[in-house]
């Protein structure tokens, strides 16, 4: 593993850390906030407890995948595959809580990897194939190469739960001599590879893949590349800002509460030991008594740095933070630059729902069914657009004076929200004849 590898690794842990809040952050101690030249691992301890974490890259994501997913995706499956709408994965979980996932760890990790595979047991005639899912940090390593003149993955090296005589297993995806191998090795004290059980083909219809049925989902694409996690600007800024907090914090410790102080020869027995309203110091003539308090800026300078990068966490996605809408715009301009500040969460919404349909679609070839039928469908609706009384009423006038088509009515309704987006003109026709519906006033003459 090369040391671009380390470096990501690194980066992956501290997204993770900052989505997971202030505990994990904090469980990481000196990891991320160093401590300060002469302070005891005691005080040290009271110095990080005092610090607080601020949310925002967990705050983003939240509204990030509650924007991808204001419209529950599209789900289509031919017979064969239909079971994979509620066990989709090995873990068995439902084809909508795949995308999620996929959602969430695309936007913030920018990588995300699915793999199409049969039960451990084989194809067998009925079986139907499932998604395995790795996150990011799980890619370990990965090889392209070209063939028939493209560009495709010729290695994949995937970590794995799995366990060999107390050592960690490495799932390897390989295309050796055009064939699509899987293997598993470990690393021994030495950090030498190790094969462990056997090297298996894996078949279909009897015949052996001259592809690897796995893709590295990214927020740029369906390209085997590095990139850059999406949300590693917000976490950097969003501990940056959890070190401030720490000093902050306790620069106040020390320095917000008045000290008393006494100057002169006092006996020890006429040293105080008490202060308040119920205690009297009696002292020698001479001596001087008066109260240590802070007067200087540096507290506030700190309080300015962290509404600083405060507002920068906030340029840099956490728009959620403030107000949609300012004060001197319009909804329309609003849309638009809400439009422009999304393109992150288009280009994941666009490889997600790519990523989903390839391997769809492998999945249908698998079992011999049409794989035309199988395809999911995401909304690029990240904004409301609910459909106004008055703009439906000009849509009816518009069909019924035979300028658009009954299609264009109800596509124009789809998107304004008024019908739901995965049912067809024919099912909602059928739906309005069982509710002994007519309608023949809605669609005047015009053919139904």
């Amino acid at each position: 593993m090369s040391k671009h590898w380390d470096r990501l690794q690194g980066q992956y842990h501290l997204i993770r850390d900052c989505l997971d809040g202030e505990d994990a952050v904090k469980n990481q101690g000196q990891l991320y906030v160093p401590k300060p030249e002469g302070m005891s691992a005691q005080n040290y301890t009271h110095y990080l407890d005092r610090a607080c974490f601020y949310g925002a890259p967990e705050m983003t994501l939240r509204a990030l995948v509650g924007l991808a997913l204001r419209k529950d995706p599209v789900i289509k499956l031919p017979p064969r595959l239909e079971p994979m709408r509620l066990n989709a994965t090995y873990e068995n979980a439902p084809m909508q809580v795949l995308v999620e996932d996929m959602v969430r760890e695309v936007a913030t990790m920018g990588r995300f990897g699915i793999l199409l595979d049969f039960p451990a047991d084989g194809a067998r005639a009925n079986a139907v194939p499932h998604i395995s899912t790795f996150q990011a940090e799980t890619i370990e390593d990965f090889s392209t190469g070209f063939v028939d003149g493209r560009k495709v993955l010729t290695r994949v090296h995937l970590a794995s739960d799995e366990d060999w005589e107390g050592s960690d297993v490495t799932y390897e995806l390989i295309l050796e001599a055009g064939v699509y191998q899987f293997r598993r090795f470990i690393r021994d004290q030495h950090k030498t590879r190790v094969d462990v059980g056997e090297n298996h083909i894996p078949t279909i219809n009897g015949k052996p893949l001259d592809y690897i049925p796995f893709l590295m989902v990214s927020h740029e694409g369906l390209r085997p590349e590095h990139v850059s996690p999406p949300f590693l600007s917000l976490c950097k800024v969003a501990i940056s800002h959890f070190k401030n907090s720490a000093d902050r914090e306790h620069a106040i410790f020390l320095t917000a509460s008045p000290t008393p102080w006494v100057a002169g020869s006092i006996p020890a027995n006429k040293v105080p030991t008490q202060i308040g309203s119920g205690a009297v110091w009696t002292l020698p003539e001479g001596t001087e008594v008066g109260m240590l308090e802070f007067t200087g800026a540096g507290v506030a300078a700190m309080k300015e740095i962290m509404e600083e990068k405060s507002e920068t966490m906030i340029s840099l996605g956490a728009r959620m933070l403030s107000s949609t809408v300012n004060r001197n715009e319009t909804l329309g301009t609003a849309t638009q630059r809400t439009r422009s500040e999304l393109a992150l969460l288009h280009g994941v919404v666009v490889s997600v729902e790519a990523g989903l349909n390839r391997l769809l679609r492998l999945a249908a070839e698998w079992v011999g069914d049409d794989p035309d039928e199988a395809s999911v469908t995401l909304s690029r609706d990240f904004i409301e657009s609910a459909m106004e009384p008055k703009m439906i009423e000009q849509q009816m006038k518009l069909y019924l004076s035979g300028i658009i088509s009954r299609a264009s009515l109800h596509e124009n309704l789809q998107k304004g929200e008024i019908v739901r987006a995965d049912r067809s003109w024919e099912d909602e026709k059928d739906m309005i004849d069982e509710d002994g519906g007519d309608i023949s006033p809605i669609v005047g003459t015009r053919d139904v």
